[in-house]
């Protein structure tokens, strides 16, 4: 059977809809549907990417390891040099020792023992101070502030006449609480070289006192290890897979040019390439038509970009004497002409005026070849002896290389190389458009024709490293799973595709969340208007139809816009007594926007038919009139958008070509790269009527008309199930649908002008007059609705539909959302917060903790205060603070906190204190002296005793390290002693997040909803379901689990007297299977 695909795909799911089709290639019917859930990939609370956190571990470790290796190699020196011996070395902190900062001091002055010099020299070492690889740190926020505070100091000793940062650190009031940073400040930052300085200064001091060994080579040989720091470029040493420079490492191959490296965004090439593209498609419009412009004025345009950094298109009309009626194509005008055309920019060679910023007339000494030179190196390289060396072989002169060096922000890569761009670069000067350039040049720009097609879509390939985004290739990588399942499992090739990527897949996390809050605002402001209908109007049951009418009729001041006559309010929701109508015909536009909507009488809606409101008026009451909406137009409709459109006069070819772009078609880079991707790599099955276009990228716009129309409510607190229905839209967008959605809204826009019968609209598939709103087929509705049904086959029979007959209905099982399992075993085998062991045995930690989290219990005692015995004084000054606050630590602690000293004068600024907390598993470091919490778990072991029931062993991250695994199996509220060993042949399955698992339960198990948006029943109970597993609570022994479509949670379900718990595995489709009894899998 022929089929096509309809994808909705979103940053966490993946929609999926497989359609017949008939003769015609059209859809008649739904072969199958479903959703694929998966997580986001960046971290949700803060949308960081999620290997910050070992990225930043490994940066750690590697610190730590260079530290600890420079203080081994000066360790060494000294012994080896005999300034001290291994075994003095060994005991060198024993007994009571003098202030380092002391001896520093004095020993600028007087001699000192050689062990006082080795405690000098190391904690020197230890305390190296800052030095940047790069100048252009300092535009660098935080490095900036950093840089501050070592200018601040340096100034400070210069003032002061201190000789070394010692002597500062050692008598400066400034520093007598503390000698190291703080809280995120850099107040104790110095220069590297000022440590270096002080060094030198002690060494030669020293060896001026009599001590032979600090002599000239001792001092180099120091200072050389002192100083000694990898350069950004260079990256850690081999064999690390991150070793080398990891920019030069990434760039990708020229799309036209296999055999070279693609060129720098920041390359001068690059830019003129972009900026010679967004010229020859610049427009003038004038009185509805398109103006190229000429020779003449694209030259004075690229001119006025090399002269201005900041150019705006109010700076082009002014260059170019333009009428201010002229307008540009590429500009949205939302805003006033003037207004919009100075906040538009116009600025596409930004890393050519950073460059001509720094060097002044020098720029004029640059040849084009030396530009892209510079921008690939300053993109490339990132420390200031690389890039010095680098730009030192292009033959730049040192000033110019120096002033290079202080421009920081250039990182990005094009897709074409630097020889690509300069064959295709004269092309373009010429006039031509980018696809005329490319043939010019001898490429094939669309560069899709030579690729190897295959039934399947490949899971890589090299494109795919373009899609820099994690959240967009999780998204892929999962629509291409789909897609290539629904192939396997019809067995063939589709005849066409369709797809739909959420807006919010081309956003940031920032982004999203303001997307997020502002579609909850408007929510909210609907619902109250919805309320305010009900019981201002004693409408009972609004629709949103009557929503959007009184949005306009206050919009639009309680008139009509063409006529200007006064909308009674109290016939407002009354049938045929005002209409909303399209400013620009839907049939035209597909725009079903509300700043394409005005509310008007029913009778100027249907005389206006499929016109605009100028040629409307103008044809029907004269010029006066028009001239009058005009004016009122003005005064009264704020919103620019709108108002251009009410104004609009006529609608050229080039008005018709945006209006598909822009509500029909998705141009987002992400849905460009996924149509081409399928475009280029799948193979589709032959088609009969001979179609071209197999993937087609639909806009949501469209899908979300189509759907409402279509009388599909989408709930999404409801559950998964509408991707689902979203991808049948979806599928169902083709251009016949597109073509009939026309001819249908024509048709009614001109419902009342016609006069016989050849002037009525007719379907473009079976010559029928469309009087109504054009289905996919016939009982599409009703077919949809029973396939989302929790019983399709019954739902299914009852219609008796003609696509279903000869078919087994019992084999049409209801949808199941299929999730993404969670196998992952990487990550920290332990939090950070490491606490202390003392208490273990009784089954507590301790721990400091924020004055902040203090909180009195229900004794009036401070909860977990750890030992208040020890300090009376300060537990009880704590306890009567936060009574003073009425228990309230925020405001109780919001100014510093002080501990008072047995005579009542305040002491020592108090931040932390200890407290203890239970501790059932953990992880001992720190030579089993302390204590961390386990990070994540892994998965849970189930195990099963026959007579006795199942036993949960939770596996760690920690445990993952070991050499074999744990076997101890929770037993709720006892401490880890107490639980039971677990025989291996008990052993029956591991769970990990996401797996799916059947449960049977004697009493029913109640089931919770998940969203309090829903419309759902708030709960439901049953004594038997197939779930998702969740997690695990090993203080109670308890799972979580949720429905397969998470509407429904149990947060704590027993497990160990389950009469039955087996495991179950749903691929891709949601197709499940039960899982046979498993071998238990060790790590190691």
């Amino acid at each position: 059977m022929k089929y096509a695909i309809g994808l909705d795909i979103g940053i966490a799911s993946v929609g999926y809809a497989v359609l017949a089709l008939d003769h015609e290639e059209n859809p008649w019917g739904i072969i199958r549907l479903g959703s694929r859930i998966f997580d986001v990939a960046e971290n949700p609370k803060d949308g960081a990417s999620l290997a910050l956190p070992r990225r930043e571990a490994r940066s750690v470790r590697r610190r730590l390891r260079r530290h600890h290796h420079r203080l081994e190699r000066i360790k060494n020196l000294l012994i080896n040099t005999e300034l001290i011996t291994k075994d003095e070395l060994l005991h060198l902190y024993d007994g009571n020792l003098s202030d380092v900062y002391e001896l520093r001091v004095k020993a600028l002055d007087y001699s000192v023992t050689n062990a006082e010099l080795t405690r000098i020299l190391l904690h020197l070492a230890q305390r190296r101070g800052f030095k940047s690889n790069r100048k252009s740190d300092a535009n660098d926020k935080e490095a900036g502030q950093l840089l501050e505070a070592v200018s601040a100091n340096t100034k400070r000793m210069q003032e002061n006449h201190y000789r070394t940062v010692g002597e500062m650190f050692y008598k400066d009031d400034l520093f007598s609480k503390y000698k190291r940073n703080k809280g995120g400040t850099y107040l104790t930052t110095v220069h590297r070289d000022m440590i270096a300085a002080e060094a030198r200064t002690i060494l030669e001091k020293q060896f001026a006192l009599g001590n032979d060994i600090c002599t000239q080579d001792f001092i180099d040989k120091y200072l050389s290890i002192l100083l000694s720091q990898r350069q950004f470029d260079e990256g850690p040493g081999e064999p690390s897979p991150y070793a080398g420079n990891q920019i030069a490492n990434m760039i990708g191959k020229c799309t036209f040019d296999p055999n070279e490296y693609r060129a720098a965004k920041a390359s001068y090439s690059f830019e003129r390439f972009n900026l010679l593209q967004k010229v020859n498609h610049l427009r003038l419009l004038l009185e509805g038509k398109s103006i190229a412009l000429d020779n003449e004025q694209r030259k004075k345009i690229i001119a006025l970009a090399h002269d201005k950094a900041d150019l705006r298109y109010s700076h082009i009309r002014k260059a170019l004497g333009l009428d201010e009626k002229v307008l540009f194509n590429t500009i949205t005008y939302n805003d006033e002409v003037s207004v919009i055309e100075k906040k538009t920019k116009f600025n596409f060679l930004q890393a050519y005026h950073q460059i001509k910023k720094v060097l002044a007339e020098d720029m004029q000494k640059l040849t084009t070849e030396q530009l892209d030179n510079i921008g690939q190196i300053l993109s490339t390289y990132k420390s200031d002896n690389k890039r010095t060396e680098e730009l030192s072989a292009l033959g730049l002169e040192k000033k110019i290389i120096d002033a290079l060096l202080g421009i920081n922000g250039l990182s990005k890569f094009a897709h074409l190389s630097l020889k690509a761009l300069r064959k295709i670069n004269p092309y373009l000067e010429e006039g031509k458009i980018y696809n005329e350039a490319c043939a010019a040049a001898g490429y094939d720009f669309k560069a899709h024709a030579n690729t190897q097609k295959t039934e399947l879509l490949p899971a890589y390939k090299e494109e795919m490293d373009d899609i820099t985004s994690p959240v967009a290739r999780r998204a892929i990588a999962q629509s291409i799973k789909v897609i290539n399942a629904i192939i396997r499992e019809q067995k063939c090739s589709p005849v066409y595709i369709n797809i739909e990527l959420a807006r919010e897949m081309a956003k940031g996390f920032d982004e999203r969340t303001q997307i997020d809050k502002a579609n909850k605002e408007n929510q909210a402001k609907n619902e109250r208007i919805m309320e305010r209908i009900r019981t201002e109007f004693h409408k009972s049951n609004p629709t949103g139809m009557d929503l959007i009418k009184l949005k306009l009729w206050e919009e639009q001041d309680g008139r009509s816009p063409y006529s200007q006559k006064a909308i009674s309010i109290n016939r407002l929701f009354e049938p045929g007594y005002v209409d909303i109508d399209h400013i620009v015909p839907y049939s035209i536009s597909f725009d079903d926007s509300f700043k394409n909507k005005v509310l008007v009488f029913s009778d100027e809606n249907r005389d206006k038919g499929n016109r605009l409101p100028i040629a409307y008026l103008q044809s029907k009451f004269g010029a006066k009139t028009a001239e009058n909406f005009m004016i009122w137009v003005q005064s009264n409709i704020k919103d620019y958008k709108k108002r251009q459109k009410l104004l609009k006069r006529e609608i050229t070819e080039e008005d018709i070509n945006k209006f598909k772009e822009r509500n029909l078609q998705d141009t987002k880079t992400i849905s460009r790269f996924l149509y081409n991707y399928i475009n280029d790599y799948l193979l589709f099955a032959p088609s009969d009527t001979g179609k071209k276009k197999r993937v087609t990228a639909v806009n949501g716009t469209i899908t979300a008309y189509l759907r409402k129309r279509w009388g599909i409510n989408k709930i999404r607190a409801n559950g998964d199930k509408h991707h689902a229905v979203d991808a049948v839209v979806i599928a169902c967008t083709t251009d016949k649908m597109i073509k009939d959605l026309s001819s249908f809204s024509q048709y009614h826009e001109l419902e009342y002008t016609h006069t016989d019968k050849e002037s009525l609209i007719v379907n473009s598939l079976t010559g029928e007059i469309l009087k109504r709103f054009p289905y996919p087929w016939e009982d599409f509705r009703p077919e949809l609705m029973a396939r989302l049904s929790d019983n399709p086959a019954d739902a299914l029979r009852k219609l008796n539909l003609i696509f279903y007959h000869g078919t087994d209905l019992s084999t049409i099982k209801p949808i199941f959302v299929s999730r993404m399992p969670r196998h992952k075993v990487t990550g920290a085998a332990h939090k950070a917060t490491i606490k202390s062991a003392r208490c273990l045995n009784n089954g507590i930690v301790i721990c400091k903790t924020s004055l902040q989290n203090l909180k009195l219990d229900k004794e009036g005692e401070i909860a977990n205060y750890y030992a208040p015995e020890s300090d009376t004084i300060l537990y009880n000054a704590l306890k009567e603070r936060l009574r003073a606050y009425d228990n309230k630590p925020a405001k109780a602690f919001a100014e510093p906190f002080y501990k008072p000293k047995a005579d009542g004068t305040p002491g020592p600024l108090v931040k932390k204190v200890k407290v203890y907390e239970k501790s059932t598993l953990n992880v001992a470091v720190q030579q089993n002296t302390a204590v961390a919490d386990n990070d994540s778990m892994v998965r849970v072991d189930v195990f099963h005793v026959k007579g006795d029931g199942y036993y949960l062993v939770p596996i760690y991250i920690a445990d993952t390290l070991k050499k074999e695994l744990p076997n101890k199996a929770i037993v709720a509220y006892k401490p880890y002693a107490d639980w039971p060993v677990m025989d291996d042949s008990d052993f029956i399955f591991s769970l990990y997040p996401n797996d799916l698992i059947k449960f049977e339960h004697k009493n029913g198990v109640k089931f919770a909803k998940v969203n309090k948006e829903s419309t759902l029943n708030d709960f439901y109970s049953t004594k038997s379901d197939i779930v998702y597993f969740k997690g695990c609570n090993i203080n109670t022994g308890a799972i979580t689990i949720i429905n397969h479509e998470n509407t429904y949670v149990v947060s704590s379900l027993g497990v160990k007297r389950l009469p039955s718990l087996e495991k179950y595995q749903a691929d891709v489709l949601g197709n499940y299977t039960k899982v046979k009894k498993e071998v238990r899998k060790p790590f190691r």
